[in-house]
């Protein structure tokens, strides 16, 4: 008996791209595993014609000769991430990985509409509310303001928002927010 896989349209997180530095190209070719939607910027839009790889989606203030086929087009009617994301949301993707050269502190407010990883700076962010667990080895860092956190178990602080696992195991964070904190780890 044979199992087969279905991807249903929007199943698989969207990627959209700001900034395609912001991984590791091994890295990258595991998000593009599952053929997600991408979506790209004008900046991001030429590694990806070198690479051959289909992008789905350009965002740009200007008109583009060079798209590949079947490309769509849509012009910026604020800024990269507000415009694809409400776009992203508006056709009912549950969820996005997104690729940036810094970590843009508007993108939290889209947190209730959908589900997003963001990868920069050799990090990973999630947006959770009220607690986070993962398993991590001894000595990984881990990114959280400390202002949010109610209790810790498994890290210790070594400064600002950088905290580090004390032993291989399950760390846990305990908010004292009911709003979405911001959670980052190496990658």
């Amino acid at each position: 008996m044979s199992s087969h896989h279905i991807v249903r349209e929007n199943q698989e997180p969207a990627l959209l791209v700001q900034d395609f530095k912001a991984l590791e190209k091994e890295l990258l070719d595991q998000l593009l595993e599952w053929s997600p939607t991408i979506i790209s910027n004008t900046y991001s839009l030429d590694f990806f014609l070198s690479e051959e790889i289909k992008v789905d989606i350009v965002f740009s203030a200007m008109s583009i000769p060079y798209l590949q086929e079947e490309t769509r087009l849509f012009s910026l009617e604020s800024s990269f991430f507000d415009t694809a994301i409400s776009f992203l949301i508006s056709k009912s993707y549950p969820a996005v990985n997104i690729l940036c050269s810094e970590m843009d502190d508007t993108i939290i407010k889209y947190a209730e509409d959908i589900n997003m990883v963001v990868f920069c700076e050799n990090r990973r962010y999630v947006f959770v509310k009220t607690h986070y667990e993962k398993w991590k080895p001894k000595g990984e860092k881990i990114f959280v303001d400390p202002r949010v956190l109610k209790s810790q178990e498994g890290l210790r602080p070594i400064g600002g928002q950088s905290f580090e696992t004390e032993m291989d195991g399950f760390f846990r964070l305990i908010f004292n927010t009911e709003t979405f904190v911001c959670i980052g780890e190496e990658v």
